[in-house]
């Protein structure tokens, strides 16, 4: 019965569709083998395509998230409280006082302040100009929290006077140890003694104590007379040397310009810059001269 079932399907008559399939496929068989390598291309390039898109739109919403991390902390943070705390605040500047020094000269004092607490002014680069005319520059310091009176000699009056800063090079500081002591250079006495001589107006007696640990090379010191009115009448400036620890020391000078008030009080703004190393005095240096001046 099997052999009789198998004999009837090897006999049996093929469909005429499956006849002109094969027809078909013979007579175009290099037609149809090029029609699939290009359906192939085709497709590898739509995967191409595909997965070029996919990662390209991944790039992208990795720069998207970027930026946006990049902007988040502007956007949580305040920047003015950011520029107020690492950036110094600018110098105060008062007006420049003309102060008479006899015949048609005056002296010139400024005074500014630097209201940062972390910052100082190493390099304080500045002159007068006095009727549009610029004098001389000068260069000094000014300490964090702290007055600077800036004083210029001899000036011929030709108009209005101002200050100009020129430069100024701020630094952030961190030890403050030895600003602790930016005070402790006292002055125990200040008065002027006026004198009847037409060629000097007085005498000027101070006492400066130093009531810190260390020795410095060089201390100045700003003297202001004051009239009752606490109005500057006149000014001097002198530098004292090697002052030590503890010491107590009297300094006179005599003043030349003319005083034709009453000085009220007599006010020494000494100045050391207790930021640079090389303002300290050694203790086995006592004895040698300050740097510079050997």
């Amino acid at each position: 019965m099997k052999d009789e079932q198998t004999q009837i399907s090897l006999t049996e008559q093929a469909p005429e569709w499956k006849i002109k399939l094969a027809y078909f496929r013979a007579e175009h068989k290099v037609q149809i083998k090029r029609l699939s390598i290009f359906l192939l291309f085709f497709l590898d390039l739509i995967v191409v395509f595909l997965f070029g898109s996919i990662l390209l739109n991944y790039q992208t919403g990795i720069i998207s998230d970027e930026t946006y991390m990049a902007q988040l902390p502007a956007n949580l943070i305040n920047q003015n409280v950011i520029k107020q705390n690492f950036r110094p605040k600018d110098l105060i500047v008062e007006d420049v006082k003309l102060i008479p020094a006899g015949g048609n000269k005056y002296d010139l004092l400024a005074v500014v302040r630097n209201d940062n607490k972390e910052w100082e002014i190493t390099e304080l680069e500045y002159t007068f100009r006095v009727g549009g005319e610029v004098l001389e520059p000068r260069k000094t310091f000014v300490l964090p929290k702290s007055k600077k009176y800036l004083m210029y000699f001899n000036a011929k009056k030709t108009g209005k006077a101002e200050l100009v800063i020129i430069d100024k090079k701020w630094r952030r500081i961190k030890d403050y140890s030895l600003l602790s002591y930016k005070d402790k250079i006292k002055t125990e006495k200040a008065f002027y003694t006026p004198n009847r001589s037409t060629k000097l107006s007085g005498q000027i007696k101070i006492t400066i104590f130093n009531d810190t640990p260390y020795g410095f090379w060089e201390v100045g010191l700003p003297i202001i007379l004051y009239n009752k009115n606490a109005k500057p009448i006149a000014i001097d400036y002198v530098a004292i040397n090697k002052l030590s620890s503890k010491e107590e020391r009297e300094v006179e000078m005599s003043l030349f310009e003319p005083i034709r008030e009453t000085v009220s009080r007599v006010e020494v703004y000494p100045e050391i810059n207790l930021l640079d190393k090389n303002s300290i005095m050694k203790l086995s240096d006592e004895h040698s001269s300050p740097p510079g001046l050997e």
